[in-house]
């Protein structure tokens, strides 16, 4: 199923089956990511490697909603960090880091009052997309970002007790994101230069979040 089709499926659905359930507070909640699912999210491979890179994966951001009863708009703004260090047959360090910084408008849809559940869709409104590539001591290289976009999906469970709530989120983001591929495309760095590649330098990759939160209820 295509994700415009899915993000559909999201939009329609309350309207179909809200009214079951359909929640009469006014509610405000805050959520921020807890921990990231740990994934490469490197451009460049090194045909020379010689041992199992290390991946870090950092997070911080935060999502802000604000409900009138069943639906509702939201803002979430997302940096994940990521770190990836190889070793090469000459015993040299390769080094690729990237900072994705994602800004999501968000349309959100809940159910339910002492326990509830909200879920929704968001577009990606703003953001950037920065790699270096660092190699044996070199000077970085860092390919310019030409173009990001993507959409997200999420859900959010509830408890709601004396006008606070507890929340716990999970949060799918679908980024595309391109680098303009310079002449040549790659970092001139001694003679092993010719030992990196890159499959595309149009790139879709999707990072996701478990989130948790506070919310308050009128």
């Amino acid at each position: 199923m295509s994700a415009l089709r899915f993000s559909s499926l999201i939009i329609l659905f309350p309207i179909l089956f809200g009214s079951c359930a359909r929640s009469e507070l006014i509610r405000i909640r805050m959520l921020a990511p807890v921990n990231e699912d740990k994934k490469d999210y490197a451009i460049f491979t090194d045909t020379n490697s010689s041992s199992k890179p290390t991946i870090i994966n950092k997070q911080i951001g935060g999502s802000l909603y604000f409900l009138f009863k069943s639906i509702g708009l939201g803002y979430t703004t997302i940096t994940t960090k990521m770190e990836k260090t190889d070793t090469n047959r000459e015993g040299e360090t390769i080094t690729e880091k990237t900072t994705l910084v994602t800004n999501f408008t968000d349309v959100a849809f809940g159910i339910g009052e002492n326990y509830s559940f909200m879920w929704g869709a968001g577009v990606l409104s703003g953001g950037k997309r920065e790699t270096s590539l660092e190699y044996g001591g070199s000077e970085p290289f860092n390919p310019k970002n030409n173009y990001l976009g993507g959409h997200s999906l999420f859900f959010v469970l509830g408890h709601h007790g004396f006008g606070f709530e507890t929340l716990l989120g999970y949060r799918t983001n679908f980024i595309k994101a391109e680098f303009e591929e310079s002449n040549p495309p790659l970092p001139k760095v001694g003679k092993t230069a010719k030992d990196f590649t890159y499959e595309s330098n149009k790139l879709s990759f999707t990072t996701s979040q478990v989130q948790l939160g506070i919310g308050f209820t009128f």
